[in-house]
């Protein structure tokens, strides 16, 4: 070993740059306490121990055992630290010595953080396992003092409260429980609760009372009847709990009962109004999925069911510009016209939603029902007076016809909603009828968008990056960020699978926020540790995020509060927003350029390329991928394509401004868009989209070709 040492008191070269790789790979992976380079100069001390044991004569894996033990200790010990470690080991030790030497050392390094992690994972169970023991004593304190409350409870509470024997009879009752009664405590001591209760009652309680003795159930519970002393029925709310003894044998029975007879002479009178919808009577949603469950097993093997969904197109304008009462007249009124059309033996209506009324046919078949829906879209459309005026509205419909074995009812009306939601789509008016595919399709995208904000609190999201390249000589000419979406069920989402879905429900801001700040704290750290050498890095804004009115207070916070400079950033704009509705070029573009951000147009295809791109503050357009795909696969390009592009180069060349490709995956689409002008491109060609630590080297060679 010859040479100068290095920073930090390495004695060998190209420690510094192994250390610095090594925790730009772990330090994501983990929440440690520390900070970037305190951890760095711990990560080149291990470096050091790691290197000198590869070049010692014989070889001794103790070493390579304390350095896996010292990342545990140092906290890297999130579920992809070790993997991170080996990757990084394997390629930076590979020149020190043979394959079976590296070998050994990385698994003497895997053997010590296993062996470290499992002592680490036992003392927090040790720690959980105090903190239980802890719970128990004060718990044993509390039930003490809740024996002494019960005791007070017992004489002045409302409730009607009695113990008793293991036999059943009552030994002591408060004064509530005889008040309610009309006994006396002696008078009650005399009798059994069974001997209180109607026969039928009785005999039911007394069952569940021995099941509660062998240990079958923990307690009772029930609402029934009690006969008071001078044999007037009483609604009560019975609960008997059995209180063991230190062996855990039964002791005792505690018996509450509280007086609900005026609650219950109410329920009746609620029942209908619960199950029902006030204003037109029909079933509401619950009730009808409910006789929905009912008519589906009442029917035989071969039978099957029918549901529509209508929906009134217009309701909102109607509530909203005329008044909640006509709506209400339409909605009473098309409720009626519904009863005409459906046959009292076998079908079945509700409304389920403000403007959405539910038919259920059974033993149908398509054409019946789709004759069922038509006839009654015809007869809503039918005029509606409503305070002296006439009003008409038309129905959408959503159908679901298919057989009655193993249909579920929620899945029944739910199949019908989204098919309403097609046919609303399709233009109003008219009925769709549900197709299983393209439901799933539809479902599994619902069911994306609705897990997107809790998959951002969850850190679920990632950002890659991905290479861009001269075209001529592969140099690095920046990296574009790539947003992917590990998703627990389904794997690694690309941005293509999720993105559209983010800007249909509102959460396209703070995802898009969100991949600003990793970008831009990306940038800033690379440009410290590399300075100029360091290429921008562009950041899409999605359409939602440019047209939004905070946008440049956004990024303006995200850039300052990373510490990066606006140079370094390149904001990716498609060629739609480049002019406002009127066909000025948008005020935003000119702010973008004063803050000092790069802005590139995307999305150019042979239709898509704005003319007149001389004068906007721009500085690149990027051919879209699809664009560039239509070259084919061939050796010799399609000649239509090559003509497109070179349309969309001459029209970039006389704004003066360079053209990226995007796509670009065969060495035969980088020759052609060479010939044709084309300066940059990214695409599988010049490198898939990869972790920071991964692209690092690309930024020291200034290369996309650089070598581990």
């Amino acid at each position: 070993m010859t040479g100068e040492p290095e920073q930090g008191g390495a004695m060998y070269p190209g420690l510094a740059d192994f250390a610095r790789l090594w925790t730009g790979a772990v330090l994501p992976t983990s929440n440690v306490p520390l900070s970037r380079g305190e951890l760095q100069v711990i990560l080149t001390g291990f470096a050091e121990l790691l290197t000198a044991s590869l070049r010692a004569d014989t070889f001794d894996h103790t070493q390579a055992i304390e350095v896996g033990r010292g990342l545990v200790a140092t906290q890297l010990v999130g579920p992809k630290a070790l993997d991170a470690t080996i990757r990084v080991l394997g390629r930076q030790l590979r020149p020190e010595a043979d394959d079976d030497r590296l070998v050994d050392l990385l698994g003497a390094v895997a053997g010590g953080y296993v062996d470290s992690l499992r002592d680490h994972i036992f003392q927090q169970q040790e720690t959980l396992k105090k903190a239980v023991f802890r719970a128990r004593d004060a718990a044993e304190k509390a039930l003490r003092a809740s024996e002494r409350r019960f005791r007070t409870v017992f004489t002045e509470s409302v409730v009607g409260i009695a113990i008793g024997d293991i036999q059943g009879h009552i030994v002591s009752s408060n004064l509530a429980m005889q008040e309610m009664l009309g006994y006396s405590a002696d008078e009650l001591r005399q009798r059994t609760p069974y001997d209180l209760m109607p026969r039928k009652d009785a005999e039911e309680v007394s069952t569940a009372y021995r099941k509660l003795i062998n240990g079958q159930f923990t307690s009772l519970r029930s609402e029934q009847q009690m006969l008071r002393s001078d044999n007037e029925p009483i609604w009560v709310h019975i609960a008997v709990t059995l209180i063991k003894d230190e062996h855990g044998r039964p002791d005792y029975p505690v018996v509450m009962i509280e007086d609900i007879s005026d609650l219950h002479l109410l329920q009746d009178r609620w029942t209908h109004q619960v199950a029902h919808d006030p204003l037109t009577n029909l079933h509401n949603r619950a009730l009808f999925v409910s006789k929905v469950e009912t008519a589906v097993g009442g029917l035989g093997p071969g039978d099957r069911i029918g549901l529509a969904c209508f929906g009134l197109d217009g309701m909102s304008v109607i509530n909203a510009g005329v008044s909640d009462q006509v709506g209400d007249k339409i909605l009473k009124t098309t409720a009626d016209r519904l009863r005409a059309v459906v046959e009292d033996d076998n079908g079945l209506l509700g409304r389920v939603d403000g403007d959405r009324f539910a038919l259920l046919t059974v033993r149908s078949t398509t054409p019946d029902m789709i004759g069922v829906v038509e006839r009654a879209m015809v007869r809503i459309a039918d005029p509606v007076v409503a305070e002296g005026r006439e009003y008409s509205v038309t129905a959408s419909v959503g159908i679901v016809e298919r057989a009655a074995a193993g249909s579920d009812p929620a899945q029944l009306l739910a199949d019908a909603e989204l098919a309403l939601h097609w046919a609303k789509q399709d233009g109003r008016a008219q009925w769709a009828l549900f197709e299983a595919d393209r439901g799933s399709r539809q479902r599994r995208d619902f069911e994306l968008a609705a897990q997107l904000p809790a998959a951002l609190r969850g850190d679920q999201f990632t950002v890659e990056f991905e290479p861009i390249a001269r075209i001529g000589d592969r140099g690095l000419a920046g990296f574009s960020t790539i947003l992917s979406w590990d998703h627990p069920e389904q794997g690694v989402l690309s941005a293509k699978d999720f993105l559209h879905l983010a800007e249909r429900t509102g959460h396209m801001l703070p995802l898009g926020s969100w991949a600003i700040r990793q970008a831009c704290d990306q940038a800033r750290q690379w440009h410290d540790e590399h300075g100029d050498r360091t290429p921008p890095v562009s950041v899409a804004l999605p359409n939602r995020m440019v047209r939004d009115q905070d946008i440049v207070a956004l990024l303006r916070t995200v850039v300052e509060a990373s510490g990066a400079r606006y140079d370094q950033l390149a904001l990716e704009v498609d060629n739609s927003v480049l002019r406002d509705a009127d066909g000025d070029p948008a005020e935003v573009l000119d702010v973008f350029q004063e803050l000092g951000f790069r802005l590139l147009v995307t999305g150019m295809t042979a239709t898509g390329c704005p003319h007149g791109l001389t004068g906007l503050p721009v500085h690149g357009v990027k051919l879209a991928p699809e664009f560039v795909a239509t070259l084919g696969a061939d050796d010799k390009p399609e000649p239509a394509a090559e003509r497109a592009i070179s349309d969309v180069v001459s029209a970039a060349r006389l704004a003066e401004l360079p053209v990226y490709a995007v796509g670009v995956n065969h060495e035969r689409h980088a020759t052609a868009l060479r010939e044709l002008g084309v300066e940059l491109g990214q695409g599988d060609h010049f490198g898939p989209p990869s972790l920071p630590f991964e692209v690092e080297p690309m930024i020291i060679a200034g290369t996309v070709d650089a070598d581990w």
